[in-house]
């Protein structure tokens, strides 16, 4: 894949770029300013981002990710941030982020990202099913049922909640901030909340194929029937 780098911060940008160019891909520029990366994109080729959300120029890594996406829809975003707050979280979310690193990065959450954007090159290719499958599960979208070999699993308002929005975002971690936004929308402390919640998930569905990681988030592998 060819990827860029935007971050201000040289140390960190270098790291990034060794840790990428190590996996197999190929770093086809560093910036620290959206201005530069619209420009080197009318002619370059590129798959994915790493957008860190405070960057120097005029245009924020939000604001700066929300021009390519409309401009170049088929390009990936990751999120570089310090920020956790449920706002920004909402806010970075307009771009469909496949996931977000927390500084100070680490080698092994940079890896772990990488490997769910390896599986999700095509994630915003127009998906014409409405049947999702994850497991020997399958889950319909439309109308937000979820069947074990043909039978309904009665959820709760919440849990069907977290799976929805797991589903919305398969194949990519999201954080815990994400999910519990979209859960109880509200400004409380709910950690605990969705912690419970997603023990109590794994109970009704055992073979549940999600994933988690403490810095990064969740994420649910899925395949689409077709």
């Amino acid at each position: 894949m060819n990827i860029i780098i935007i971050e201000d911060e040289g140390v960190t940008a270098l790291f990034l770029k060794e840790i990428i160019s190590d996996l197999g891909h190929n770093v086809a520029g560093i910036f620290d300013n959206g201005d530069a990366l619209l420009t080197f994109l009318k002619n370059g080729s590129v798959d994915l981002i790493f957008m860190d959300i405070n960057i120097n120029g005029a245009l924020d890594g939000i604001q700066t990710a929300t021009i390519v996406h409309n401009r170049y829809p088929d390009i990936s975003f990751v999120y570089l941030t310090s920020y956790k707050d449920s706002q920004t979280i909402k806010d970075a979310q307009a771009v469909k982020p496949l996931g977000y690193l927390i500084k100070p990065v680490v080698e092994s959450d940079l890896e772990a990202i990488m490997m769910v954007v390896q599986g999700c090159k095509q994630r915003y290719k127009k998906d014409e099913s409405h049947e999702i499958l994850f497991a020997e599960y399958k889950y319909n979208i439309k109308t937000k049922t979820l069947f074990d070999n043909g039978e309904v699993i009665s959820l709760s308002k919440n849990e069907l909640t977290c799976i929805n929005t797991l589903i919305l975002n398969k194949n990519s971690y999201i954080s815990a901030e994400h999910l519990i936004a979209a859960i109880w929308k509200d400004d409380k402390e709910r950690v605990v909340s969705l912690r419970e919640l997603i023990y109590r998930l794994r109970k009704k569905l055992p073979n549940l194929p999600l994933h988690s990681n403490s810095n990064i988030g969740y994420a649910l592998s899925t395949s689409t029937k077709t």
